[in-house]
């Protein structure tokens, strides 16, 4: 009896390796019964000492990864944007091209970022009808904010989705050319574009999506009091049932490899799986500002038992 096949992709570069790592660590733990095909996007060959880590992380599952090769001056002029972010990187497009990337024969893949952790058995996504479905994805913590709907002109009824986590139908988007008519959108809408691609798929697959259970994108600020209020009663209701998600998403700017992190939800299951991955003796990083607050506070304040405060979340 043949295993059941999950294919997963994401996209990466040197710097963002061990996260990515740590990542797929977490979907081979729970699918050990299951063939595993990772495909890895990347515009250029990783450096030697990651290959290698990623192919003793393949063997030591007896699974696969990939990589896709990306022409980078494709994307060079695409925009980057996203209110307070700095840590945008081109690679968040490769997603638009993965009908193009990935092997004619692969018709069905989900994409992870690599800010995620999956937590248990993605069998019954595969499982899912997807005939005629060109994307699976979950409401985006903004999906009922007006303004986006008015800046990419469509109707709020039909949802706003996070693209940090989508099911793909390569089958749909091959036939139906989705990766082009992304690109049309996108050169025809430049200045309307803040969220990157995933206002792209948005707008582009809003009447071809199936709309997936927040277990699939628990997307960590869920249950911040600025976002759960202004949620749909099914919406909240997803996520109050919601209490052992399949997919954590870390969609904050703070990473749970950050130093000042360690107050937000599920950052110890980030840690349980980078302890058993080849990059477990990795170093938590310094955010990107305030570094000498943040080594203060990890290496002399935390030790002596001072933590930061918890950022304000919904009792449910």
């Amino acid at each position: 009896m043949s295993k059941p096949q999950i294919n997963i992709t994401c996209a990466t570069d040197d710097n963002y390796v061990p996260y990515c790592g740590v990542m797929l660590t977490s979907v081979f733990e729970n699918h050990k019964d299951c063939e595993v095909n990772v495909y890895i996007m990347i515009d250029k060959p990783l450096k030697e000492e990651n290959q290698k880590k990623f192919a003793l992380l393949a063997k030591l599952y007896c699974q696969h990864i990939h990589y896709c090769l990306v022409d980078k001056s494709y994307f060079e002029n695409f925009p980057l944007k996203g209110d307070g972010i700095d840590y945008w990187s081109i690679v968040t497009y490769y997603r638009l091209y993965a009908a193009e990337l990935l092997p004619k024969d692969v018709d069905l893949v989900l994409y992870l970022d690599c800010d995620t952790i999956v937590n248990g058995s993605l069998n019954n996504l595969f499982e899912m009808k997807w005939e005629g479905i060109g994307i699976g994805a979950v409401p985006d913590m903004c999906t009922e904010w007006d303004a986006y709907y008015d800046r990419l002109g469509y109707n709020k009824k039909l949802g706003y989705f996070n693209a940090g986590v989508v099911m793909i139908n390569l089958d749909y988007w091959r036939k139906n050319n989705i990766g082009q008519k992304c690109l049309i959108f996108l050169a025809d809408n430049y200045d309307k574009i803040f969220n990157n691609d995933q206002d792209v798929l948005n707008v582009v697959l809003q009447k071809n999506k199936l709309t997936l259970s927040v277990t699939y994108n628990y997307q960590i600020q869920l249950r911040m009091p600025y976002f759960y209020h202004t949620f749909s009663f099914k919406l909240k209701e997803d996520i109050k049932n919601t209490t052992n998600p399949i997919i954590i998403h870390y969609a904050a700017e703070l990473k749970p490899w950050m130093t000042k992190y360690y107050s937000y939800p599920f950052n110890d299951v980030w840690h349980i799986y980078k302890k058993i991955s080849p990059w477990k003796n990795m170093l938590d990083s310094l955010p990107h500002d305030r570094k000498l607050q943040a080594w203060i506070k990890r290496y002399i304040l935390w030790p002596m038992g001072f933590y930061l405060k918890k950022p304000e979340m919904v009792e449910l």
